[in-house]
């Protein structure tokens, strides 16, 4: 049986506080922290909030915190910028530090991820890349080349909206080692008119999301691809709901969506 972990994509708008306390009211497996802040999206900072984080796990009390939210390699990234942050998102016990790779010129990219791997390795921590055809990195081959280049321990976190606007397929996925796919995310989506589109990438934005089983992605494929019983992170932003659905209701909403199309 597949856990079921929220993303912070999924209330980001949420004060850290109230998002924890609406992901364990509505029953999810396991919870995923931003601690880092990503560019454009709502952050509220934790680092260096002493009373806030105290509290923070205090209601958390054994929850178990998945993954951490985001680290983007950007063109003035400073990897140890990163490092206040992975070794908070440690002690509250996460076992993967997200990254985005959102510079286009490939050899830096490289140089940094492979330093944010380092950095992340301090903290027991590993590297999760996500690829997404809104940011330079946009396609599963180019995510495998990095990891391969990088000569580091690294997994990669599938999107499904995203595989299928770059072109990939569930199929893709089955191709390789097991070992790349720990987890991955669930949402169901619609692509765009004329998508895939190469000649877009890293320039689209951020696409159409749908509950699983409302949108016309090979959902259904690709669990069949993923490791059996995979965790999986929901990421289905509270903007998709009807206007004055609270964050509680909108993650009992997701889970109870996810659980049922597992279910069927």
């Amino acid at each position: 049986m597949h856990q079921l972990v929220i993303a912070p994509t999924t209330l980001q708008d949420t004060a850290p506080l109230d998002y924890i306390d609406a992901t364990i009211v509505a029953g999810y497996d396991g919870i995923g922290l931003r601690v880092h802040r990503s560019p454009g999206l709502p952050f509220h900072p934790v680092v260096g909030d002493a009373a806030l984080i105290r509290e923070m796990k205090a209601r958390l009390d054994g929850f178990p915190v998945f993954d951490l939210y985001s680290f983007y390699l950007e063109p003035g990234t400073d990897v140890s910028s990163f490092a206040a942050a992975m070794e908070l998102g440690a002690s509250f016990g996460a076992k993967y530090a997200t990254v985005m790779g959102a510079d286009a010129d490939w050899s830096r990219q490289r140089d940094n991820f492979v330093r944010t791997c380092d950095l992340a390795a301090q903290f027991r921590l590993t590297c999760s890349l996500e690829f997404a055809v809104i940011r330079p990195l946009a396609t599963l081959p180019q995510t495998v080349q990095l990891i391969t280049e990088a000569k580091r321990e690294a997994v990669i976190c599938i999107d499904p909206l995203h595989l299928a606007r770059s072109g990939g397929t569930p199929a893709d996925v089955k191709a390789l080692p097991e070992k790349y796919f720990p987890y991955a995310q669930i949402s169901d989506g619609v692509l765009e008119a004329g998508e895939p589109n190469p000649a877009l990438f890293g320039k689209l934005g951020l696409g159409q999301r749908k509950m699983p089983g409302e949108g016309t992605l090979a959902l259904r494929e690709l669990l069949a691809a993923l490791p059996k019983d995979v965790p999986l992170s929901v990421e289905l932003p509270h903007s998709l709901s009807a206007p004055g659905t609270s964050a509680r209701d909108w993650a009992k909403m997701t889970v109870q969506s996810v659980r049922r199309y597992l279910g069927q």
